[in-house]
């Protein structure tokens, strides 16, 4: 049996969070995505090659200096996660932490925020479904970066925008790819199923 991980979040000043997969589960169809970001990118560049992942895609446009053709790609995957936003499924724990955090040893003033692969405006809409957004004041989407997760330009640009120091952040998410970048960061990162635990054995 894995050991259970420990949070310390009462020095936490900073709490970030991912959003698909660690507030909420999102029923966008990532597979049709990007196949159509695919082949969008070969028609418009002349290029056959196939990216394995959205971002590859969208880092390669950013080295190409294309913006205009960059936000036409943020365009076609924030429809294709605004399609079906009301068939979310929030993640009851993770919505619970957010609503009380102060039973978690969580002091006052500290800061919830968002970094996130999708767009903004479906991250808003998401917080909005969940019943929670007014619990954040900063979020960085998918647009909002040029260097995405697991580089650390997102986390980086939290900490910068609160004036806080690594040790007063903390981020949660549901991937692998989440703990990287908090590690590329110098940030504490951990899986969202720590806080889950948490939660759980709070509710017992």
């Amino acid at each position: 049996m894995s050991k259970k991980k420990i949070l310390h979040l009462k020095d936490k000043k900073v709490i970030v969070f991912d959003l698909d997969g660690t507030i909420v589960r999102l029923a966008a169809d990532w597979h049709s995505l990007k196949k159509v970001l695919n082949d969008r990118y070969s028609e418009y560049f002349k290029d056959g090659r196939q990216f394995t992942s959205v971002s590859a895609c969208l880092s390669d446009i950013v080295e190409k200096g294309d913006e205009t053709e960059l936000q036409r790609n943020f365009d076609v995957i924030k429809q294709y996660e605004l399609d079906n936003i009301e068939k979310n499924e929030p993640i009851e724990e993770t919505i619970y932490f957010i609503n009380n955090t102060k039973l978690f040893g969580v002091k006052r003033g500290s800061k919830l925020a968002i970094l996130s692969l999708n767009t903004r405006q479906t991250i808003k809409k998401s917080l909005e479904l969940a019943g929670i957004s007014e619990k954040f004041d900063f979020i960085l989407g998918r647009e909002d970066v040029r260097s995405w997760k697991p580089e650390p330009e997102g986390l980086l640009r939290i900490m910068e925008h609160y004036k806080v120091n690594k040790e007063d952040m903390i981020y949660f998410g549901d991937l692998e790819k989440d703990l990287t970048t908090g590690a590329n960061a110098g940030i504490e990162a951990h899986y969202i199923d720590d806080l889950i635990d948490l939660v759980k054995s709070k509710k017992q």
